[in-house]
């Protein structure tokens, strides 16, 4: 140690270092380091926690959403609920990564009853252990318990739907044709892609166990009108009293004071609104409505028999009623269903549908002679119809309403109503349309849907056509018809009550322009607003288009219309996206040839599949 020597003023020096220490700070932040490391540790750890929480939490949340996708998928297959809530929790713990299973709670809950949400629910709760917990736990030595709280989530995945499906397929006379690319005709085509769906479908249907009902279909074949069914006549929804604005429109009526006579004591007459046979010459039907079925029953061939018996078409209804599918009211006459009869045109060469001779004198217009009454009550003719008569445009086999296909029964129903398709007729694609809608409601006239505010349920309407839609006219046609008739009447006559003829009613943008051309137009109109209409109804639109010939895109072809009109109609896909637009739903429309029409088809079926996992 080395010396140094001082001056003899030891009191002043003292001072001096006192001043001196107290102003240094050199040792300063230990104490200060040792009175903020508490804090800043708990701070560390609580950062630690919350990052870790939120892992865990998300982990779990994973780990809830595979085990109720998981365990919705097989719901319907034949298991208990206890076997699906162990292999939920299979599912639940392979995914734990952040937090050993034993330390979650786990529970599934099942759908009671068929009137609430078809749905599964996985729930999990669990304690999280912090490291913030266990220093305060230590610190206060076990008196505060900062992890007692229980954090809980949920995932929730809709259930396999039940499905009802229309199948509205075009049977029109060009379906007779060869499919494009191939050696078959379309019609042969369509008979195999539709029942591979329908094949298709059941096997998948045939799985379920929890459900009534889970697939149904039906059939309804189109052409220029649907047949629903002749043993339907007597159906209060058929229009028994001609309270129909169309029901009487081809035929000169009675008035008030003026009877129409057609054999000795028996007239037609006009009172309280409606038309009625009177005389002692009708025998027990004095007194009775006379309709359009009269006629069917009263119009007899030389041998005494009826000429025709109604074959089950009806025409379309008026006004929206006819693109809707609203239940047939006697309080609303209009929407009300009137059976189909094409009357006998008048004696010529140059008529359409002649099939009756005439009773008017040869001096009256041809117009009178085909409105007349009288004639259908002197016997004519010796054999029943062929393709004309009262029956013509009713080409079609009849509906096949909704059918369970797990049944072999009802498979077997849906597979035979397809094979019974034949090609024949026009097109008419929104009258084909809106009767697969009316086969999916829960009223009338059918009533095998299930109602539309059932949870769990898709209502779905797949239409087929290979050609553009089609209302003619023809040569000669002196009348004054403008068109042959169809479930739509003459073009050239207005229905009471409305303003325009019932092709151009419920347009938009169609001149009234009386020609074949303008009539396509008008009838797409048509579909494109039903269409509208049964999609804000909940229906799914599934359109396809066969072997329809596209053109120059500045020379569009009726073709081209019907392709944009079917796209347009077509609902967005739930799970596919465009693949030219990635961020838009895909439109569910095919426009397929006749070789890939089984391809198209088993696409449809993988949607279908798809509505039934999770929406």
């Amino acid at each position: 140690m080395r010396c140094v020597p001082t001056s003899g003023n030891s009191s002043g020096r003292i001072r001096l270092f006192v001043r001196h220490f107290r102003k240094n700070q050199n040792g300063a932040i230990a104490p200060l380091f040792a009175l903020m490391l508490p804090p800043i540790l708990l701070a560390m750890m609580l950062a630690i926690d919350a990052a870790n929480l939120m892992r865990v939490r998300g982990n779990v949340q994973h780990s809830l959403d595979a085990a109720a996708l998981a365990v919705g998928k097989r719901y319907t297959v034949a298991s208990t609920e206890d076997e699906m809530r162990v292999f939920g929790r299979k599912i639940f713990d392979a995914n734990l990564r952040a937090i050993e299973p034993p330390a979650t709670e786990f529970d599934l809950n099942f759908p009671q009853g068929a009137n609430v949400d078809q749905q599964i629910v996985a729930s999990a709760s669990f304690r999280y252990v912090s490291f913030f917990g266990k220093a305060v736990k230590t610190l206060t030595r076990g008196e505060t318990d900062w992890d007692k709280y229980t954090y809980s989530m949920a995932a929730t995945v809709r259930l396999k739907n039940t499905l009802e499906v229309a199948l509205v397929l075009d049977n029109s006379g060009s379906m007779s044709e060869r499919g494009s690319g191939s050696n078959s005709q379309r019609i042969v085509l369509l008979r195999d892609a539709a029942k591979g769906l329908v094949n298709n479908m059941a096997k998948q249907a045939q799985l379920i166990t929890h459900l009534e009902n889970p697939v149904q279909f039906s059939v309804v074949p189109f052409a220029a009108s649907v047949n629903i069914g002749p043993e339907n006549q007597d159906k209060v929804w058929m229009d028994q009293t001609g309270v129909s604005p169309v029901h009487y429109e081809n035929f000169t009526m009675p008035t008030r004071n003026s009877p129409i006579n057609i054999g000795r004591n028996k007239d037609i007459v006009f009172r309280n609104n409606g038309y009625f046979k009177e005389g002692s010459g009708w025998g027990s039907e004095n007194g009775n409505y006379f309709t359009r079925f009269s006629l069917y029953n009263d119009t007899k061939n030389t041998r005494g028999r009826a000429y025709a018996s109604w074959q089950g078409c009806v025409e379309t209804r008026p006004g929206v009623y006819g693109i809707n599918a609203d239940a047939p009211s006697l309080a609303h006459p209009d929407s009300m269903y009137v059976p189909m009869f094409a009357p006998d045109e008048y004696d010529s060469r140059y008529a359409h549908n002649n099939w009756w001779a005439d009773n008017a004198g040869r001096n009256d217009s041809e117009l009178t002679r085909q409105k007349d009454l009288k004639k259908y009550y002197t016997p004519s003719g010796t054999s029943t119809e062929g393709d004309y008569g009262p029956n013509f445009s009713c080409t079609t086999t009849p509906i096949t309403t909704l059918t369970d296909v797990t049944t072999p029964d009802g498979l077997l129903t849906i597979e035979r109503a397809i094979d019974r398709m034949r090609p024949l007729g026009a097109t008419n694609v929104p009258e084909g349309m809106v009767w697969g809608w009316r086969t999916l409601i829960k009223n009338s006239p059918f009533a095998g849907g299930r109602p539309s505010s059932e949870r769990g349920n898709d209502k779905v309407v797949i239409v087929l056509t290979d050609g553009a839609n089609t209302y003619y006219r023809y040569s000669n046609d002196y009348a004054g018809n403008l068109s042959r008739y169809g479930s739509l009447g003459y073009a050239g006559v207005i229905t009471e009550g409305y303003d325009k003829t019932r092709i151009f009613q419920e347009t938009t943008g169609v001149s009234q322009t009386h020609s074949n051309s303008n009539y396509t137009n008008a009838l797409n109109s048509r579909f494109l607003k039903l269409c509208k209409l049964a999609k804000n109804n909940q229906i799914m639109v599934m359109t396809v288009a066969l072997d329809l010939r596209e053109g120059t895109p500045n020379r569009p072809t009726d073709d081209d219309r019907q392709i944009a009109a079917m796209k347009e109609c077509a609902s967005e896909s739930r799970v596919r996206f465009d693949t030219e637009f990635p961020t838009q739903r895909a439109k569910l429309f095919w426009n397929t040839k006749g070789s890939e029409l089984e391809q198209t088809f088993k696409e449809i079926a993988d949607e279908l599949s798809n509505l039934r996992v999770v929406k």
